[in-house]
């Protein structure tokens, strides 16, 4: 496993399949990253997994834009699954999944986060663009059937939409026996920060209410475990220096290059071009180690300061 120079495991995988996508969320980043070139394909995306593998990589999660717009989505689960990770996860909008969500799993997906930002038909279009809730509720209820679990439902939290409905939401993931994590808005657009909701009075009630907290290695995110069983998950990334100096994740885009963070987009490395061209496995951990080397935390705790001077193997 690598180090990078600020002490943090890297062994969490984040791959960007596709930047395209079927909605048109108002808020959506798309991954922090404008895509000119086109997308891997699933042998491309295995011979990359099986080489970080081998430096450590143990958990990958599929993104996009929409993972699912990929006809050949099932192939690249297998390519992943046979490079030997320990779990195989995927964030969807769940409006194709409730067709493909056995077949995903016999392919080897594990389990799956649906965005469900919404339980109000009204609001549910006006934040997608897209008339998606019954569909999204049905993605749920295949994803159990198929044994995509644990379910996890994403909810980002925005203002004068949804902020109303956050008890609606814990109760019905409670009904479905699910998870639930709600996110607050990045404020990577100036344009979209009237939008963003707190959610310190929320995690206080929830506080009040768990009957165990933990925290996740994962960013430092606190996890609420409620009476009926379900756990409710917040996620906090700005100005959060517990969030970024507990980061564990590299990017992949979906146009080849490494992204050491979600929040910069001015020092990607290349790897796609180098595997096109004939490089070897050695050239490829290179630029991956390169990338390792560039990451920092965004958000920094007062006073940190790196603790390698380069990447360390452990």
């Amino acid at each position: 496993m690598l180090l990078d120079r600020w002490g943090r495991p890297v062994n969490n995988l984040r791959i960007s399949v596709t930047n395209s996508c079927n909605y048109n969320c108002f808020f959506c980043h798309r991954e922090g990253h404008e895509v000119e070139g086109g997308e891997m394909t699933p042998s491309e995306i295995g011979r990359l997994v099986r080489l970080l593998v081998g430096q450590g990589i143990r958990t990958v999660k599929i993104t996009g834009g929409e993972p699912l717009v990929r006809k050949d989505l099932e192939e690249i689960v297998r390519e992943i699954k046979e490079a030997g990770v320990e779990e195989i996860s995927l964030v969807t909008n769940g409006w194709f999944l409730p067709g493909r969500a056995c077949s995903l799993r016999e392919a080897g997906l594990d389990r799956v986060n649906i965005s469900l930002h919404s339980l109000r038909r009204d609001v549910y279009r006006r934040i997608t663009g897209v008339d998606g809730l019954e569909r999204a509720l049905e993605a749920v209820n295949s994803a159990l059937r198929c044994g995509l679990t644990p379910v996890k439902l994403n909810v980002t939290v925005l203002r004068g939409y949804n902020e109303g409905e956050l008890w609606d939401l814990v109760r019905f993931a409670s009904s479905k026996g699910v998870r639930i994590q709600f996110i607050e808005l990045l404020d990577m657009d100036p344009d979209l920060r009237k939008f963003h909701f707190s959610l310190e009075d929320f995690e206080e009630e929830l506080g009040r209410v768990a009957v165990r907290k933990e925290v996740r290695d994962l960013h430092g995110r606190p996890i609420y475990h409620l009476e009926e069983g379900t756990t409710v998950e917040i996620v906090r990334g700005t100005g959060n220096p517990f969030f970024c100096m507990r980061c564990t994740r590299i990017r992949v885009t979906s146009d080849g290059f490494f992204k050491t963070c979600i929040r910069r987009d001015d020092n990607l490395v290349d790897f796609l071009s180098v595997m096109r061209s004939g490089g070897t496995d050695e050239e490829i951990l290179e630029a991956f180690k390169r990338a390792v080397r560039l990451r920092e935390p965004f958000h920094k705790l007062p006073g940190s300061r790196p603790i390698y001077e380069d990447v360390v193997e452990v």
